[in-house]
């Protein structure tokens, strides 16, 4: 008798060990985030507060996947359990959210962060969640902006010109208004179709495009300013509800803080670009008319493209011009 009770207490360490063990889950945060990006480390820093947060429970780590409309598929089903997706990529399965990054919404970043944090955002977390996706909060790219394997810097420029179309709405409904002739591909396929010449333009948020070979075989970025690329830090559903509430807690407080990513982000652009002009590169940053000389050509479309999305986009929509009525009221600009 005096060997069971030894016996007995390693069996029950065991299972216990064993338990923990099983309870270990290996997650991944997918983004399309390229290496030497501002962008990237947001989602390390996500990733690393998780596994900390949770004491290793939820063992977590970024997966670079080169297509976002691959990352939101893969969230829906359920075979990655995190992603950090712009709109652009998300609207692929959720149109609804190419009216955050609509060519020509917002007048200013502080209008945009306005609106966006307080009348958009609920909408867009009742229809994520409808898809089987939580927003657990709100991330940053920055402006998208045209490049060129030439100066492109009035419409007249890109009328006619093979010009990558991205399968997001927002993308088509800019270049369809500019009579380009667009060339529909995901992200991945660009880069190649840059360099072989099969288009000779698209728009890219520098951050981004910096760090691509985008940079090379089109050196030309000019700052038409027209789309404001926001993401959304989201995870699958059914990984969500399974988690406890303390999990729920830390898996919420490790994204990094909005207002900070939109500083860091805008504050990367400016030695970025001073950087790629060193190099060679041509950054055109066009005045007021020059851009005005793009934006009346596509702001007639967006009242369409609100209703070719559907009721959805609707009701976003709606709590869009709320929240602008509602800037300028409060006196902002």
């Amino acid at each position: 008798m005096n060997f069971v009770k030894p016996l007995a207490l390693a069996s029950v360490a065991f299972a216990l060990s064993s338990g923990a063990a099983l309870a270990q889950q290996n997650w991944k945060i997918a983004s399309a985030a390229q290496p030497g990006s501002v962008l990237v480390g947001f989602v390390d820093e996500t990733a690393n507060k998780i596994t900390t947060g949770t004491a290793g429970a939820l063992k977590t780590e970024r997966l670079f996947v080169g297509s976002e409309q691959e990352i939101i598929q893969q969230l829906v089903r359920g075979r990655l359990e995190m992603g950090s997706v712009s709109y652009t990529g998300a609207s692929v399965l959720i149109p609804e959210a190419a009216l955050l990054n609509m060519p020509y919404l917002w007048r200013s970043n502080a209008e945009r962060d306005f609106v966006t944090d307080n009348f958009a955002l609920p909408i867009l977390k009742k229809i994520y969640e409808a898809k089987g996706l939580v927003i657990i909060g709100l991330g940053e790219v920055g402006w998208n902006d045209v490049v060129c394997k030439k100066a492109c810097l009035t419409p007249n420029d890109v009328k006619g010109m093979k010009v990558r179309v991205s399968p997001a709405p927002s993308s088509k409904m800019f270049w369809g208004s500019l009579a380009v002739n667009g060339v529909q591909m995901p992200l991945s396929e660009l880069f190649p179709a840059l360099q072989s010449g099969l288009v000779e333009a698209a728009d890219l948020p520098f951050s981004y495009y910096i760090t691509t070979p985008a940079a090379q075989s089109a050196p030309h970025y000019v700052m038409t300013r027209h789309l404001h690329h926001g993401s959304t830090f989201m995870i699958n559903k059914r990984v969500w509800d399974a988690l406890s509430a303390e999990q729920k807690k830390v898996v919420e407080s490790a994204r990094p803080d909005i207002a900070r990513m939109r500083r860091e982000v805008e504050a990367e652009e400016k030695p970025k670009m001073e950087e790629f002009r060193k190099k060679g590169g041509v950054v055109h940053e066009l005045t007021a008319a020059q851009r005005l000389e793009w934006s009346r050509l596509v702001e007639p479309n967006q009242e369409k493209l609100v209703k070719e999305i559907g009721d959805g986009a609707q009701e976003l929509w709606e709590a869009i011009q709320k929240g602008r009525r509602e800037f300028v009221a409060k006196g902002g600009k």
